[in-house]
């Protein structure tokens, strides 16, 4: 055999034992992979069946306090309708009393002015 035949033959079987090497290497990798991602695959699984039961709790507690929050703000308005018709209530009658203590300071006057004579 010649000396180049020897270098080739030499090259060809380290060739190949890369290519072995590289395949192993690419086997290992392809297996860790899918095991990653079925471990990724169960804890998306695992997380939205646990998400499930707090989503819904979420959805009822927001429904609980919006109703508390339409309640209280019923209430303000009819405290606040009621505010306002004691103040007007209040404006009249003290407009009407005003024109009936007028009324008495006229007559207590015009009294007064009659025994003056």
């Amino acid at each position: 055999m010649d000396t180049l035949d020897i270098a080739l033959l030499v090259l060809v079987i380290v060739s190949v034992i890369c290519l072995i090497i590289l395949t192993v290497y690419l086997v290992k990798v392809l297996s860790s992979t899918n095991k990653l991602v079925k471990n990724i695959n169960k804890a998306c699984d695992t997380l939205n069946g646990e998400l499930e039961p707090v989503v819904k709790d979420l959805k009822e507690t927001i429904s609980g306090v919006t109703s508390i929050v339409k309640a209280t703000d019923n209430r303000v308005k009819a405290i606040n309708c009621a505010f306002n018709g004691v103040i007007g209530a209040t404006g009249i009658l003290g407009g009407k009393l005003k024109s009936v203590l007028d009324g008495v300071i006229a007559g207590f006057k015009a009294g007064v002015n009659l025994f003056k004579k």
